[in-house]
């Protein structure tokens, strides 16, 4: 057969989930299929960098340049599925192309959107839906990252549990590792100007992710705390939909001084900063999958995580400390806990790096590929 696979998001330069689980998956992908009885091609609109450049034998690259910021998948994708079309389509990231072949395969990685519309821009809101309501019609089969979505894919969008594959997302245990090297761990914190004592929230600074709540809790622990209390918040991410909010709760915080905001940080720094924090709070209404979390978990930093949506389902009972995400006292509580417990420290961290373990891109790869190769 003659694979296609959308590698667009992939290929680009700054990462966040959505990208990372597009790259991964197709590096993976790469060494399950050396010589195997396919033809693979990877489809971009620029050329292949940061390691998809390297192909093996059976697999190719098509550079589809597009001059616009937007419609590369719809138009210029589509063109190139009409004049040399593929047995099979995959897509990692929750769009078909006006024109595919009859065995498309997409992720869909969550409805948020759907389930908490006001999160979102409308325009952006507008297009997932008529989006997911055009795969639901049009794709063979559908890929999500959690139990939780298959269910909520099928209930919200009537598609069968049969059309829907279940492959977890993974981590990099290569990078996102225990660092013993306390050295070069200083040495970033330095880069950062960041002392010792710091939780760290990771995601673009956005109203699905629930920062201005997080801001809240996070004055509110230090206010019971006093005066010289060490602790700071650490944000990782660009701004996105809803920021306003984000700023304003961040100018009223009596403790705003001790808010760090760093923007994006390069991935290769995130396991430093992760092996430094006190612990790593996650409090998004709404994940189909939760990628933060497993990395901080793999690195050996306690995890503080909203009970929303898919989040128990992958960080596990035993390896975080939960709370509601809109409960705000009790948000605060969990800093305390994790602040003024050292044994229950040293449990999150063991336990998350147990859990962990399982979230691999090899078998993210190894649970891809039948959906993609085997057809009746």
């Amino acid at each position: 057969m003659l694979i296609g696979i959308d590698a667009s998001r992939a290929n680009k330069p700054n990462k966040t989930g959505v990208e990372w689980y597009a790259h991964h998956l197709i590096q993976q992908l790469k060494t399950l299929t050396v010589n195997d009885q396919n033809t693979w091609v990877l489809y971009a609109n620029d050329v292949l960098k940061g390691g998809l450049e390297k192909l093996p034998e059976n697999w190719y690259e098509v550079r589809a340049h597009w001059p616009l910021v937007k419609g590369w998948t719809q138009v210029r994708l589509s063109w190139e599925m009409w004049r040399r079309p593929t047995d099979v389509l995959f897509v990692p990231a929750h769009v078909l192309p006006r024109v595919t072949p009859k065995k498309s395969v997409v992720t869909v990685h969550d409805i948020g959107f759907h389930r908490f519309p006001q999160l979102y821009k409308n325009r952006d809101r507008q297009f997932q839906e008529w989006s997911t309501k055009d795969i639901a019609k049009r794709a063979a089969r559908v890929v999500t990252v959690s139990e939780f979505s298959g269910r909520e894919i099928s209930e919200c969008y009537g598609i069968p549990a049969e059309r829907i594959a279940i492959t977890y997302n993974g981590v990099d245990h290569d990078v996102f590792r225990p660092i013993g090297d306390r050295q070069a761990v200083a040495e970033r914190l330095q880069r950062y100007r960041l002392g010792n004592q710091f939780f760290i929230a990771i995601g673009r600074l956005e109203a699905k992710k629930n920062i201005a709540n997080l801001i809240k809790a996070f004055t509110l622990f230090k206010t019971r705390r006093g005066s010289g209390d060490p602790y700071k918040l650490v944000l990782v991410g660009n701004p996105g939909f809803g920021f306003e909010d984000i700023k304003k709760a961040l100018e009223q915080s009596s403790v705003r001084q001790d808010i760090v905001q760093l923007g994006y940080v390069p991935e290769g720094d995130m396991p430093y900063l992760l092996n430094a924090a006190e612990g790593l709070i996650h409090p998004s209404w709404y994940e189909g999958f939760g990628i933060p979390p497993v990395e901080a978990m793999a690195c050996g930093c306690p995890v503080l995580s909203s009970n929303a949506a898919s989040l128990p389902e992958i960080i596990g009972p035993e390896a975080a400390v939960f709370f509601p995400p809109g409960e705000i006292d009790l948000m605060a509580n969990a800093l305390a806990k994790v602040a003024d417990d050292a044994a229950l420290k040293q449990r999150l961290k063991m336990a998350g790096v147990a859990r962990a373990a399982r979230y691999t891109w090899r078998r993210t790869a190894e649970q891809t590929l039948p959906v993609l190769t085997r057809w009746a």
